[in-house]
C-alpha cells in the first residue's frame, strides 16, 4: 500500500490546481452575466450555465436577504422554499476557488472511507471507522481507490494519449478532489454568505465523516457517494468529480429552544471565514445532543463539481445548490 503514497511528480498534479487557466478565464467571462454552455480554451470541457453573485438582473443579495428574513420571521416555509427554487431570485450555481489540500496522505485516508462511482461502476462497501488506539498515520486503502489507481495507469498507457503522463501524478491530482473535509469547508464558505442571516444558520447534517478517527459512538449514516468520470478526449486525460454535501438551513431560535450551546452557535459562521479547517468548537456543535433526531427547517443538497483537463492543466470548479423535493416534501405543491 505504501506505493499509493509515493507520488513521483507532485509538481505535476499540483499544476492541476493552478490559479490561472480555465478557472480565471471562466470567472472573467462570467463577470458580466450568465454565459451559455460552450467549450472553453483548449480543455474540451463543457461548462453549464453559471450565475455568479449579482450577475442576474432580478437577483441582488440585499433583496435575497430581505426575503429570507421576512419569510423566516413569518415562519413561512412554503415561500422560503419557493424563493430558493427560483433561479431568478436565488442563482443556484457559483464559481468556486481552486481546491487546496496540504496533506495528500490525509486526503487518501479520507477517501478510503468513501463510497464512490467510477465511470458508472459503484463501490458501495466502505471500511469501518478506525478503532481507538490505531495509528492515524497508517496508509489506508479501499477497493474504490485500488480500482482508481489501476484505471489511472490504463489511461496513461492508452495509444490516444498525447505526451507522457505519470499515473501516480494523475492519481494524486484526483485525490485532491476526493478530500471531503476540504470540499465541505469550501462549500460552506460559499453558501453561508448567501443564506446565513441573523435568524438562519447553515450547518452540515452530521454524517460518519464528522466523527474524529478513533472515536466511537459517532454517526453511522454515510455521506452520498462521490461520482468520478475519467476519460480520454483529443489526446488528453479528462475527469469530472462530483461530491454532494448534505446541509441544513436551521432557524437559530429552534436550535436554542432545543438547548444548543448559544456561544458555539454564534461562533459558527465567524469561524467559517477564517480559511482554516473546522475547529474543535465547530465539531462539538455538530455533536451536540440537541441535534439528535432534529430536522433542519430546509434541507439543502450542495454539489461541488470540478472538471479537469490533465493534459493542459485547465480546470473549472463550481458549486450547485439544490433544494430536494423528496427531503422537503409536503410544503411545495
Amino acid at each position: 500500500m505504501s506505493a499509493s503514497l509515493s507520488y513521483s511528480n507532485p509538481k505535476h498534479f499540483n499544476a492541476y490546481t493552478l490559479e490561472g487557466g480555465l478557472h480565471k478565464s471562466l470567472a472573467a467571462k462570467l463577470k458580466g452575466g450568465n454565459t451559455t454552455s460552450k467549450s472553453i480554451a483548449n480543455s474540451s470541457v463543457t461548462v453549464a450555465t453559471v450565475a455568479p453573485l449579482g450577475a442576474h438582473q432580478p437577483f441582488t443579495l440585499p433583496v435575497l436577504h430581505q426575503k429570507l428574513t421576512q419569510y423566516t420571521r413569518g415562519s413561512d416555509r412554503r415561500q422560503l422554499l419557493r424563493l430558493l427554487k427560483n433561479p431568478k431570485e436565488f442563482p443556484s450555481s457559483h464559481v468556486m476557488k481552486n481546491v487546496f489540500v496540504e496533506d495528500i496522505a490525509m486526503a487518501e485516508r479520507e477517501a478510503a472511507y468513501e463510497r464512490g462511482a467510477l465511470n458508472g461502476v459503484k463501490f458501495m462497501k466502505v471500511k469501518e471507522p478506525t478503532p481507538p488506539g490505531a495509528d492515524k498515520e497508517t496508509p489506508m486503502d479501499s477497493y474504490f481507490l485500488q480500482t482508481l489507481r489501476e484505471i489511472c495507469g490504463h489511461m496513461c498507457e492508452m495509444d490516444g494519449v498525447i505526451g507522457s503522463i505519470d499515473p501516480m501524478a494523475l492519481y494524486g491530482g484526483l485525490l485532491l478532489r476526493l478530500c471531503r473535509s476540504t470540499s465541505e469547508k469550501d462549500a460552506l464558505e460559499e453558501v453561508t454568505p448567501l443564506l446565513a442571516r441573523d435568524e438562519l444558520i447553515v450547518i452540515p447534517l452530521k454524517r460518519r465523516h464528522h466523527t474524529p478517527a478513533g472515536k466511537t459512538g459517532g454517526e453511522s449514516k454515510l455521506a452520498p457517494p462521490i461520482d468520478v468520470e475519467l476519460f480520454v478526449e483529443a489526446g488528453d486525460v479528462h475527469a469530472k468529480v462530483t461530491m454532494t454535501h448534505e446541509f441544513g438551513l436551521f432557524r437559530k431560535s429552534d436550535l436554542i429552544a432545543r438547548g444548543v450551546n448559544e456561544h458555539r452557535l454564534s461562533e459558527w459562521s465567524k469561524l467559517l471565514t477564517k480559511g482554516k479547517p473546522l475547529s474543535s468548537n465547530q465539531h462539538k456543535l455538530l455533536h451536540d445532543a440537541a441535534f439528535t433526531n432534529m430536522k433542519p427547517w430546509v434541507f439543502l443538497d450542495v454539489d461541488v463539481i470540478e472538471r479537469i483537463n490533465f493534459g493542459s492543466g485547465n480546470n473549472v470548479r463550481f458549486l450547485s445548490v439544490r433544494v430536494p423535493d423528496d427531503k422537503n416534501s409536503g410544503y411545495v405543491r
